[in-house]
């Protein structure tokens, strides 16, 4: 008998995928470096601007509900991935925060906290540099007493 894969392992094997895709895709390679987050958002800023907008929407097909979902939990399964190794945290399926939909990364140093990279990368993708994850993951990695 196999034991069933935790949210970890699930969002360890979405950042995985996310490594592939950004290389296939784009021929970006992310190395789980904080600075690796930078190609993410050209990444996911490609993404954004594929969306077809106007009069497009009716002449060229735009990805999937399903496709972004899966695309949302990649690269934030990977921002997260970089955030749990670089200053730590567990991955949660939580109830408790409402408007929660999926898994969160709950901070270890933070009194239980929690950021929501997946949600934000399917922001990022909908509405565009907005929602940067490069800020993003500069703000949840600041810690009390940094200097901006």
């Amino acid at each position: 008998m196999s034991a069933r894969p935790t949210i970890n392992d699930l969002m360890e094997a979405y950042a995985a995928d996310a490594v592939d895709h950004a290389q296939t895709a784009f021929g970006v390679r992310l190395d789980y470096s904080a600075e690796s987050i930078r190609q993410v958002e050209v990444v996911l800023g490609k993404l954004h601007e594929s969306l077809p907008r106007g009069l497009m929407r009716f002449i060229r097909r735009a990805p999937s509900a399903e496709t972004i979902e899966t695309l949302s939990k990649m690269y934030g399964g990977y921002i997260g991935e970089v955030y749990r190794r670089t200053v730590g945290g567990t991955w949660e399926l939580r109830e408790d925060i409402p408007g929660s939909e999926g898994p969160v990364l709950t901070l270890s140093s933070e009194g239980g906290s929690a950021i929501f990279p997946p949600a934000k990368v399917w922001k990022r993708i909908h509405n565009g540099a907005e929602d940067d994850v490069w800020l993003y993951f500069q703000v949840v990695t600041k810690r009390p007493g940094d200097v901006a």
